[in-house]
């Protein structure tokens, strides 16, 4: 985020109050945006392109700052939601999804880290509420770890691939819940559609392998805020943060995103050991670039100067 926009003089706090401590997903979501705003959603969504995000990383790892690259790709694709896979052919009727392939690259001494999830939201909200699969995947010169999360039946179908011993291979069902990964796309399609309040949630699987915590459902506080910056700059006049505390983990994730559509992330921070300031430690993500590009078709040599466009450090030089 530029410097000028974290020169907030004041916020609304809150968009929202509870009544009950198990407040729900919900503010008024008999229909979803696409619904009720037809042309700009499909205009956006349905134009042929998907919306990539580069954002500049400071990731912790090993107690250390590292720099690296995020980037954010956001594309709607049809999706079949009795297998979970994309649909490419056949007769079988898919469903749109908002898909988000979230990748992550930085290095740590000698070697680097890459890091891959990626997540299918339906976009029609009251049939299908809840992400339906995530997948998940890192490397490091360690080794490999990879992750899956199917939702079927009122479960968060779950296994997992290791090369730790004390994580191995796990095949394993819970309760379907709320999911951190889920928050990345339901926040650019509705952000007032996310869960508030007091909430259980599963926290990411890059949170849960990287710090190798357990799979489950921890209670979680959950709040979105409308800040206002007074300050004249080229980023919006308001936006939203989204703000999740585990206390149990000592964790909080925070993410901002414009507060009009599309509701593009300007950027976020996760943050450890919040309950010691001494201690805490902040991975931060501040938005560089976006472009609308049909990447797929983009895949010669040629193309490789796009990603100067999006100011990508990690590129191949002569």
């Amino acid at each position: 985020m530029p410097q000028d926009i974290k020169k907030i003089t004041f916020y609304i706090i809150l968009l929202f109050t509870f009544s009950s401590c198990d407040a729900q997903v919900n503010t008024s979501p008999d229909d979803s945006f696409e619904q009720t705003h037809p042309e700009q959603f499909g205009d956006y969504w349905y134009a042929g392109k998907a919306e990539l995000n580069h954002f500049d990383l400071t990731q912790i790892r090993y107690g250390e700052k590292r720099k690296g690259d995020a980037v954010l790709i956001y594309v709607t694709e049809d999706f079949l939601p009795e297998k979970q896979v994309k649909k490419e052919f056949g007769d079988e009727k898919g469903i749109s999804v908002l898909k988000l392939n979230y990748m992550k690259k930085f290095i740590t001494g000698i070697y680097d880290y890459s890091i891959m999830t990626s997540i299918f939201t339906p976009i029609e909200f009251r049939k299908y509420p809840q992400t339906l699969k995530l997948t998940f995947s890192s490397q490091d010169w360690c080794g490999q770890s990879f992750a899956q999360m199917n939702l079927r039946n009122g479960k968060l179908n779950y296994e997992q691939r290791s090369y730790f011993q004390a994580e191995g291979d796990v095949n394993e069902a819970i309760d379907a819940t709320y999911v951190e990964e889920d928050v990345w796309t339901r926040i650019r399609l509705e952000p007032q559609m996310l869960p508030l309040g007091k909430i259980k949630m599963v926290p990411s699987q890059e949170y849960l392998r990287l710090n190798h915590k357990d799979l489950k459902a921890y209670d979680a506080q959950a709040s979105l805020v409308l800040q206002v910056n007074d300050v004249k700059s080229e980023e919006p006049k308001e936006f939203y943060v989204y703000t999740i505390k585990y206390p149990e983990l000592d964790r909080v994730l925070k993410i901002s995103c414009q507060s009009l559509f599309p509701f593009k992330i300007i950027s976020w921070e996760e943050t450890n050991n919040f309950s010691n300031p001494a201690k805490a430690l902040t991975t931060k993500a501040e938005a560089r670039n976006t472009e609308m590009l049909p990447y797929w078709e983009l895949n010669k040599n040629a193309n490789q100067s796009l990603r100067d466009s999006l100011g990508l450090h990690y590129k191949i030089t002569e």
